[in-house]
């Protein structure tokens, strides 16, 4: 599945199209950054969920943390490799 997460990065929004993998992978591609061309962010991020936190393969340890938190947000289903049943999340 792929989605398109958005974050801060220098104070300047950065588009992400992320490729959910199952086991808590992800590949992002920066798509759009509205900031400063010279500090643009990684174009390209390889994340993987480790305890409570996001790691990759780049050294944007916050960007790697936001970036996660939003795929989060938006796949959390699919990391946790269930699907929505209607039930509540509780129950």
């Amino acid at each position: 599945m792929e989605i398109t997460a958005a974050v801060l990065y220098g104070g300047s929004l950065a588009h992400y199209d992320v490729q959910v993998e199952s086991g808590r992978e992800c590949f992002a591609r920066l798509s759009s950054y509205n900031g400063n061309p010279s500090q643009q962010p990684p174009s390209t991020i390889k994340l993987r969920k480790e305890g409570r936190h996001w790691v990759s393969d780049s050294a944007e340890n916050g960007l790697s943390d936001d970036l996660g938190y939003a795929v989060e947000l938006k796949a959390k289903p699919i990391l946790e490799g269930r699907r929505r049943d209607g039930s509540h999340p509780a129950g």
